[in-house]
């Protein structure tokens, strides 16, 4: 009974995902960030509230794991996915970036921010003085911060044994970071900027922290 479930649910991911992927890679078709979301949200949910109730179900402790690594693992591909999706494929959040500027031009070149803190301080400074809509300012600092947060609960509890302090952490972030906003520059995809470098790494480095204290390993082995 647990595995038809489990290809039920796996089953319906496949097909609400698909369907997002398939029309972020189409030309001249943008989705709805509603819709791209609510693709990837409601398969997670389905899959948290089916892997908490079988770890309920199940005395055998082992099973217990078992279940909560087969699970999680689909999670985090999930989220990978997302990830993609919202960096590099035709989001509506993705293509109202830059706009009407060369690949590889000069403006492409001056896209680019090396200075920390630069763009933050400017996007706080443009706030205080009423010169910029404050959802502006969290979407690009907050979405930034909470990007890469997952992995801070992901990473520790499947590469636990590969990642098992705070600067192995740090120093995967921040290259993962790093390696995307690269990406996105070759791609033409974003501005390139050490802000979101530094926003995403404050970010995930924060719950993993998180994850770290006592009261949540606790609350884990359970």
């Amino acid at each position: 009974m647990k595995n038809k479930i489990n290809i039920v649910i796996i089953s319906i991911t496949i097909l609400l995902i698909g369907f997002v992927e398939i029309f972020s890679i189409l030309p001249n078709i943008m989705l709805n960030t509603s819709v791209t979301l609510g693709a990837f949200i409601i398969p997670i949910f389905i899959i948290f509230i089916t892997m908490i109730i079988q770890i309920k179900n199940t005395k055998d402790l082992k099973e217990k794991e078992n279940i909560r690594k087969f699970w999680l693992k689909k999670l985090f591909l999930i989220y990978l996915l997302l990830l993609f999706t919202v960096l590099f494929l035709n989001s509506e959040y993705r293509m109202n970036g830059i706009k009407n500027v060369g690949i590889f031009s000069k403006q492409h070149f001056e896209t680019i921010n090396m200075v920390p803190f630069s763009t933050i301080i400017s996007y706080i400074d443009r706030l205080v003085t009423h010169k910029i809509n404050t959802s502006i300012v969290i979407l690009n600092i907050f979405v930034n911060l909470i990007l890469f947060a997952p992995m801070g609960v992901f990473i520790p509890l499947l590469f636990n044994q590969k990642i098992n302090n705070i600067k192995k952490f740090v120093l995967l972030i921040t290259v993962s970071s790093l390696t995307v906003e690269l990406l996105q520059f070759l791609t033409y995809r974003g501005a390139t900027d050490i802000d979101d470098i530094i926003l995403n790494t404050i970010g995930a480095t924060f719950v993993y922290a998180i994850m770290q204290t006592k009261l949540v390993k606790k609350w884990l082995l359970m």
